[in-house]
């Protein structure tokens, strides 16, 4: 299973608000199924509190296959066999608490698919090969290595 990490391009926002987004695209409803926050849940309001929370987009079930209605809408011609994890903010621009919460997210997702890789956005779609923004250094230690 590849889990391909996402930025928001904002610097706020929760899975409530991405969720609004993707509607206003005509999308049934989020496209991701994780969104690691930054604090940052509008432009007015920061709670620290919320800085590397996870939240749930998409629901999966507690098998280790993606069914069609479990899909995510993150990265044409790759959602069937991937999982979509978003940071908020913008490409590269992320907290310590999202890049610990993104490392745990991994150790979750590995025992629930027992194998997985990691990429981002960029690795599959020229158009945005600035999404996710993550280094060598922080892909790295998102995967554990």
């Amino acid at each position: 299973m590849k889990i391909i990490f996402h930025c928001s391009d904002s610097t706020y926002g929760n899975a409530a608000l991405l969720t609004k987004w993707h509607l206003q695209r005509g999308w049934r409803t989020i496209g991701y199924h994780y969104i690691i926050l930054n604090g940052q849940l509008d432009s007015n309001c920061y709670n620290k509190n919320f800085d590397g929370w996870l939240e749930t987009g998409r629901a999966l079930d507690d098998n280790y296959q993606l069914d069609e209605w479990e899909r995510g809408a993150h990265v044409k011609g790759w959602n069937e066999n991937s999982i979509g994890v978003c940071m908020i903010g913008r490409s590269g621009k992320f907290t310590a608490s999202q890049y610990n919460t993104a490392k745990m997210t991994v150790e979750f997702l590995n025992e629930k698919f027992f194998e997985s890789s990691v990429w981002q956005h960029g690795d599959f779609d020229p158009k945005k090969h600035w999404c996710a923004g993550l280094t060598k250094e922080y892909l790295d230690y998102i995967r554990g290595e």
